[in-house]
């Protein structure tokens, strides 16, 4: 499981099936989704938003050793401050239509949670990114408000590895593959 703290440092290694013998020959994501084919890493796009820096680097070490390119920010204001960037130099005609093809939120950081962050990139930038949410929390109001805002998943932490790819898995091939 994926959670904070020295325990979640430790395993932030051992999900890697290079640094893992129980996990050698598992496949990786990319060839759960394609068969026999990796994710090309500039296909696709994560921006991660965790307060917890431990936490934040276990779930980018699963996507990055899928193939996934992932941007990193620790808060929600850090993430609208990304998006501003990415506008700004969006409209000189340097960049792709969107920064990301999807998020992957915690639901409660300190300054914004990630659902206000979805609600307010939707509303303030007019992109419509699919969003995993991830929490410590659980309850029948935080689901809802993550399905209102438009959220695919909403996992609990401690996030288990594979239900996590599982997850990820699930949201390229319902919302971008098609």
């Amino acid at each position: 499981m994926v959670g904070s703290g020295s325990a979640a440092r430790s395993l932030q290694n051992r999900c890697l099936p290079g640094n893992n013998p129980a996990l050698e020959g598992a496949p990786m994501l990319s060839e759960i989704v394609t068969p026999g084919a990796r994710f090309s890493g500039a296909q696709y796009r994560v921006l991660l938003a965790d307060d917890d820096a431990a936490v934040r680097g276990s779930l980018a070490a699963l996507l990055d050793g899928d193939g996934f390119l992932t941007e990193h920010a620790s808060g929600g204001h850090e993430v609208l401050s990304l998006l501003r960037n990415y506008q700004a130099k969006k409209s000189s005609g340097r960049l792709a239509e969107r920064p990301f093809d999807f998020l992957v939120l915690d639901v409660n950081m300190p300054d914004l949670t990630g659902v206000e962050v979805l609600r307010r990139i939707r509303s303030e930038y007019r992109w419509s990114f699919p969003a995993l949410f991830v929490s410590g929390e659980a309850s029948v109001e935080l689901k809802k408000d993550v399905e209102e805002v438009g959220g695919f998943a909403l996992l609990p932490k401690p996030v288990e590895p594979d239900l996590f790819r599982s997850r990820i898995r699930d949201l390229v091939s319902t919302l971008l593959e098609n």
